[in-house]
């Protein structure tokens, strides 16, 4: 990394760490260290950081809630942008806007104190505005496209744009900005369903409970490792190919739900990985389906104009 870089980033006011550990910035709890980390305070310091990468081809990365990635145990060259500073969010009227590293629980609970219907789906889930977005996250209750009227975005020539959600090209744990390399700066959500906010919390409160009976929350975890496959599930398919127990190192296939990979203690990125390869071989050698990683490798999977 340059000093140029560190200056540029450094004289706009951004907090700056070198050789930056990020295994307690994401959910499975490993990974190496960034080789320069950005801590933007706003979304300004957020667009200037990540255009003084672009201009200047330097690759960078975004972390947020880091529940769907799992960093290389090598860690990440150029800067890792850690966006947990852009966390203000704001009612207006019939609008709820909130900026890309406010995370889920957060944006749960904020609705659910003002009295917002229909954003109870997201509580408890790992991750951030940005992250959800970008994967049209969700679950059987719900995805983020439902809820999601206006989307702000810094495109790859680092031209601020505006799309409404319509315009989103949401799909099954894709969009628009998946696919194009966008960075999603802020988004607006429907405000206008009313119920009382006692209700809507103890809503929540049932959403994290159902989600403890049900996952294996007790160890940190990445989320649903795979995409569901076109009319089955990657659970049914795991369990049919006899991968109950597989296990590398501290990671291993959740007994409680199959469709997670569970850290046990000490496992590493490399575990996760090799476990999720075994997997899919697995799977292949015994049904014919090549399970999809829903999960991002990092660096390898980063898009070369947005990394």
């Amino acid at each position: 990394m340059t000093q140029a870089i560190r200056r540029l980033l450094g004289n706009a006011g951004i907090p700056l760490e070198q050789a930056h550990p990020l295994k307690a910035y994401t959910a499975y709890k490993v990974g190496g260290v960034a080789e320069l980390a950005a801590f933007p305070r706003n979304l300004n310091q957020l667009i200037h950081a990540a255009s003084v990468c672009r201009t200047r081809n330097i690759p960078f990365y975004l972390l947020g809630g880091g529940a769907n990635v799992i960093i290389a145990d090598e860690g990440l060259p150029g800067v890792t942008i850690l966006t947990s500073g852009c966390n203000r969010i704001r009612l207006m009227g019939g609008i709820l806007e909130a900026e890309c590293g406010v995370t889920l629980a957060q944006l749960a609970t904020f609705a659910a104190s003002h009295g917002i219907d229909g954003f109870a789906f997201l509580y408890d889930i790992p991750g951030s505005v940005g992250g959800s977005l970008i994967m049209n996250a969700g679950n059987n209750h719900g995805e983020m496209k439902q809820i999601c009227t206006r989307i702000r975005v810094l495109e790859t020539d680092n031209r601020l744009r505006d799309f409404r959600g319509g315009h989103a090209e949401f799909g099954y744990r894709t969009s628009y900005f998946k696919q194009n390399g966008c960075l999603i700066l802020s988004a607006q959500f429907r405000a206008s369903a009313r119920r009382p906010a006692g209700d809507l919390l103890f809503e929540n409160e049932e959403m994290r409970r159902e989600r403890w009976n049900r996952f294996p929350m007790e160890f940190p975890n990445g989320g649903s490792v795979f995409k569901r496959p076109p009319g089955d599930f990657a659970g049914r398919l795991i369990e049919a190919a006899g991968c109950g127990g597989m296990r590398v190192g501290d990671a291993e296939l959740s007994r409680k739900h199959h469709g997670f990979i569970v850290n046990l203690d000490h496992a590493t990125a490399a575990d996760i990985r090799t476990l999720i390869r075994q997997i899919q071989d697995r799977v292949y050698a015994d049904s014919g389906v090549r399970l999809e990683r829903e999960q991002i490798f990092l660096p390898e999977d980063a898009d070369a104009n947005h990394r």
